[in-house]
């Protein structure tokens, strides 16, 4: 079953584009995607370069139109791509951060 395409619902949109800054303040990318969870009404990724970082761990500062995340670059590339969302594919993100809450 295919899951309905919730894009025009996702009031974290207005974040694509903002610079995404590493855990030691290095410039890592720009948010490509932001991935909502409609029914729950929870931002779960942002999207950089095609890498799926969990929303909980990252900080937005709007009025710099910047976003914060604890982790190194090294650490964003390695991550999972984006994929249809999972089980499977929520385990491995959080394998890969070291199990999130």
């Amino acid at each position: 079953m295919e899951e309905a395409d919730h894009r025009a619902e996702n009031p974290y949109t207005e974040i694509e584009g903002y610079t995404v800054y590493d855990g030691s303040s290095e410039k890592i990318g720009e948010v490509d995607e932001t991935v909502y969870d409609a029914p729950s009404g929870v931002l779960k990724y942002i999207v950089v370069d095609g890498h799926s970082i969990p929303a909980e761990s990252v900080e937005v500062i709007p009025g710099e139109e910047s976003v914060y995340v604890p982790y190194d670059r090294e650490t964003v590339e390695s991550a999972p791509e984006m994929e249809e969302l999972s089980g499977a594919f929520d385990a491995a993100v959080r394998e890969h951060y070291g199990n999130l809450p």
